[in-house]
Formats: C-alpha cells, structure tokens, sequence
C-alpha cells in the first residue's frame, strides 16, 4: 500500500502551482495541459543497499497521470480525479475510488486542488523551499506538514528548467519515511493538443 501511495503522491506535483515565489515556473507548467514522455525510476532500498531500475512512458493531462511501465516488468497505473487504476500484465484491472480508502480521499482532494490551480491548500500541508540555479535551472524541495502525507514520505523534491518559452520538468526524487528513495527522471518530452482515442479510454473506469 505504501508503495502505491509513494507512487500517487509523486504524481500530485507535476503541475499548476505551489507557490507565489513558484509563479513563473508554475504559469509554464500550466501553459503545456498535456506532457507526453519518457521515464526512468530508480528506488534504492536502504536497509539492502541495491537499487532497482524500471523505465516507460507517463502522460500527465487534465484527465489523469498515467505512469506506463514497460520494463522490467509491464504494467499501467492511472490516476484520475476519483479513482486509480493498476493494470498488470495479463490485463488484470484493480481499480481503488476515493470512497474505498480514507487515505486515498485525503490524496484525492489534493490532486482536486493541484488541478484546479489551488495553492492554499498545498501551501498549508506543505513547507516549500524554491531554489533558482544556474544556466536556467530551478528546484522545489517540499516537506510535508499533513500527517497522511508525511507517514508515506520525508520530502519530495523536483527539478527543471525554465527559458524563455519553455518550462521543464527534469526530474522528481521522493525520500520515503522508510529511508528508501525514489527518482524519476523525464526525457524526450512532448506537448500534443490533445489526446488520442486510446489514451483517453485508460482514464476510463470500467
């Protein structure tokens, strides 16, 4: 459960605002409804001291975040405004609503307000640490003060660069309360007007 959480969390922050220091990297974000790419993810377990790689495809629209994961292993997991759904390899669905976990509604409303644009509440659950670095580069460190949140993790912190037209998302690494940590990496990022067909019938719940 808590790896799904980890998972769910990482997805909240990839968008729209968390703070006013933020605003010109928060309005580029915004500009781009729809961010198509690839990823890498590598979890190092601490108390083993190995590292465990896995790499796909994410898309984050109005929609939904969807994290495509096609090795080692493959598999999908959609997150939408009311649900997530984990589909493995065989097509096996498990689909978890707002309604069937009270953890999962508290995560929910979050991803409600990042959506919506609603700093207020992610300034309240969070401590944000905004850092501008050279050649255009920027990172966000953001501890939580919600205890739901901070019995998955210690801090998640994303990185980016910004220019005069473009805003990126680099990458996104999340300490867990565990010790272990979790790094995304983003390449090869695209921006389409709109969905396909296909795409949009992931964010369906059947």
């Amino acid at each position: 459960m808590k790896k799904i959480l980890s998972l769910l969390i990482s997805t909240l922050f990839i968008c729209n605002v968390f703070s006013a220091d933020l605003k010109s990297v928060c309005d580029g974000l915004s500009k781009t409804p729809i961010t198509k790419g690839d990823f890498t993810q590598i979890k190092t377990i601490n108390a083993k001291g190995r590292t465990l790689k896995s790499s796909g495809n994410f898309i984050i629209s109005l929609e939904g975040i969807m994290w495509k994961t096609l090795k080692p292993f493959p598999s999908n997991l959609i997150v939408t405004e009311n649900a997530m759904i984990q589909i493995a390899a065989d097509g096996k669905k498990n689909v978890m609503t707002a309604s069937d976990n009270q953890i999962f509604q508290n995560i929910s409303k979050t991803l409600r307000s990042v959506f919506a644009g609603d700093s207020k509440e992610l300034e309240n659950n969070f401590k944000v640490a905004f850092e501008n670095k050279e050649n255009g580069l920027w990172s966000v460190v953001l501890t939580p003060k919600d205890s739901t949140i901070a019995a998955v993790m210690q801090t998640l912190e994303l990185s980016g660069s910004s220019t005069n037209t473009q805003v990126t998302l680099l990458s996104l690494e999340l300490q867990e309360t565990s010790n272990n940590k979790i790094r995304y990496e983003f390449s090869n990022q695209i921006y389409p007007k709109e969905l396909t067909t296909d795409e949009k019938a992931f964010f369906v719940i059947n």
